[in-house]
């Protein structure tokens, strides 16, 4: 249903629905030369330009109806009221108004107030059934909703509590009324900038509403380095998208962004590079971590999205505007039985484009023996954590959240993150400060490639190892997902320090991390985001002997042990080192052919 504006001595007025429009014609108060416009557009005309309304301004004016005042509350002397059309308040004297009439000073309709003022009955909250999915994905609760349902947070100090963000929180409205340059005003008269969801009344950037979004989750154990993880690459990204990639990466929201902003400083930014820091353990609950809200009479803990913008630097017709959102979760949300209805903390999985999974190698009963003794991440007292039991956890959510069948494979790429890589660094004989996959040069000049060949070739070496020490992560990843990528990280770039309390953290000087932005650029250029750079068909490397192409799956002989390797469709093309020896392997035709017909590759085609 059509929803109207209309201009009031330069003041936007509205929304109202059709019948209230044509009321305020009625009253005289709308003419056939206002100024009017429909919430599904921008473009203002004159009343009369309006098919729909024209015989609303031909027919003979009737004598409307009476517009009774919409009592508000009353106490001993005075009572609060609203326009029936605009919601406009008011406040006056009980003795003063009672069976007089008024005009208001917004719509200018004509309304009248009852002769004897009572308190109203209770008006019901605007269930959430009853507003509709739309084109608007909120980060914080993933529900939908169209634009025009947007709250917006009071400002006056007088309006404060709210049903479901809380009794010391601004209350959240939806507006009426809107000042001459478009703001919403609160029902005190003050403009109000910031916008809120509909269904958990949390606060929502203004980039969620104007651009669209990618969400990544992170997720692994406790203390697998998560936050420091996040922290470094984020940091790392701020260079690395302007320099190679033509692209901004912002902080939209730094209230939002705090926790990450705080922890950025702590390791990048301290005035006292040489003096230990640890990060605080992300924590399930709490603030900084969540945010509580009363849904349907029930407190729910919904974790707390980190929101940045990338947008190009150089207008090329391809590229957009978009929000980046990612999700850091405590190890524990990911435990059997904690998805509950009171902590929905993971439910952001079935609405991510991309997943990391952190896996510490320090945890790993079998690959910490190999660990560097030194660190002290691997000399403190045994402490294993079944990793595959929360990969497995993660995949049964995502089965629920997305209702997948059971035989079914998720499209979603997942980056398996093999974490604290400067700590198991001598397993993979391959030196990642000189094995940079991002590529400049060639045919554009103002945006670098990224070499995934290079990133796959790495990624099966990683592989590798984890089939030796814990195979089960491998074969649950891969059974699950379509894409999946085995990325080596390091936070720190250097061996972590114990300080004299015996916690374990970082000196900042030391910090150079290695790594840790390639998950992310590689779901980039999965998405199409960021361009792959192109084979090198020059060098001439010789084809996997025996690799074919079995049930979209690469299947061969191991060239030095002989067992038979099973391969995700990700590495067709691909080549591969193994014992020092390159193996090229095959493409997939299919989609070769496709890719050269249709020419689409980006995220948004």
């Amino acid at each position: 249903m059509a929803e109207w504006y209309y201009k009031k001595n330069g003041v936007t007025v509205g929304p109202f629905s059709d019948e209230n429009l044509r009321l305020l014609i009625r009253q005289g108060r709308v003419t056939g030369n206002s100024l009017l416009r429909i919430s599904s557009t921008l473009l203002w005309k004159t009343a009369s330009d309006y098919p729909e309304l024209a015989s609303c301004f031909t027919t003979e004016k009737e004598e409307p109806d009476a517009l009774t005042a919409e009592i508000q509350s009353v106490d001993a002397t005075d009572f609060k009221f609203s326009c029936p059309v605009c919601h406009q308040n008011y406040t006056g004297a009980i003795a003063l108004y009672e069976g007089k009439s008024i005009v208001c000073r917004q719509c200018g309709a004509e309304i009248r107030i009852p002769a004897e003022i009572v308190s109203p009955a209770p008006v019901p909250e605007l269930l959430p059934e009853e507003i509709p999915e739309g084109e608007i994905l909120c980060p914080h609760c993933w529900n939908s909703f169209p634009r025009q349902y947007i709250m917006y947070i009071s400002t006056h100090p007088s309006l404060i509590g709210d049903p479901v963000c809380g009794e010391h929180e601004q209350k959240r409205f939806f507006p009426v009324v809107f000042n001459a340059i478009g703001q919403p005003l609160d029902s005190e008269g003050m403009v109000c900038t910031d916008m809120a969801c509909p269904h958990c009344h949390l606060r929502l950037p203004a980039s969620i509403v104007d651009l669209n979004s990618i969400s990544i989750s992170i997720v692994g154990a406790p203390a697998s380095g998560k936050s420091y993880f996040l922290t470094a690459f984020t940091h790392r990204l701020c260079k690395i998208l302007p320099e190679y990639f033509s692209r901004s990466f912002l902080d939209v929201d730094p209230q939002m962004n705090s926790m990450l902003n705080a922890y950025e400083k702590m390791l990048f930014m301290s005035v006292r590079k040489e003096t230990f820091v640890a990060l605080p353990k992300t924590q399930q609950t709490g603030e900084g971590f969540s945010n509580q809200v009363f849904l349907n009479g029930i407190a729910v803990d919904l974790p707390k999205p980190f929101i940045f913008e990338m947008k190009p630097l150089f207008s090329t017709g391809r590229e957009q505007d978009l929000n980046v959102i990612f999700y850091d979760n405590a190890g524990e949300h990911f435990q059997p039985g904690s998805d509950v209805v009171m902590n929905p903390a993971t439910q952001h999985l079935s609405h991510s484009n991309g997943i990391i999974f952190t896996f510490d190698p320090t945890a790993d009963a079998a690959m910490r023996m190999e660990c560097d003794r030194m660190d002290p991440q691997v000399a403190e007292p045994l402490k294993v954590t079944d990793q595959n039991v929360l990969l497995c956890e993660m995949i049964s959510r995502l089965r629920r959240h997305a209702n997948l069948r059971t035989d079914e494979r998720y499209p979603v790429p997942c980056v398996v993150c093999v974490a604290k890589h400067d700590v198991w660094s001598s397993l993979l004989n391959r030196d990642l400060r000189n094995e940079n996959p991002i590529r400049t040069g060639g045919g554009n000049a103002l945006e670098a490639t990224l070499d995934v060949d290079r990133i796959l070739d790495i990624s099966f070496s990683v592989r590798e190892l984890l089939l030796k020490a814990n195979p089960a992560i491998v074969n649950t990843a891969e059974s699950f997902f379509e894409h999946v990528v085995y990325v080596p990280v390091s936070n720190f770039g250097t061996t972590a320090t114990r300080d004299a309390s015996g916690a374990i953290g970082i000196i900042p000087e030391k910090i150079d991390p290695v790594w840790t932005e390639v998950p992310f650029l590689y779901l980039l250029c999965k998405l199409g985001l960021i361009r792959r750079t192109p084979p090198d068909r020059s060098d001439p490397v010789p084809p996997m002997p025996g690799c074919r192409i079995l049930d979209g799956m690469l299947v061969f002989e191991h060239p030095e042990n002989r067992r038979r390797v099973l391969l995700p469709p990700e590495y067709c093309g691909a080549v591969l080192t193994i014992a020092g020896k390159r193996y090229r392997l095959p493409e997939n035709e299919q989609e070769k052919f496709l890719r050269k017909t249709s020419g689409k590759d980006s995220f948004w085609d």
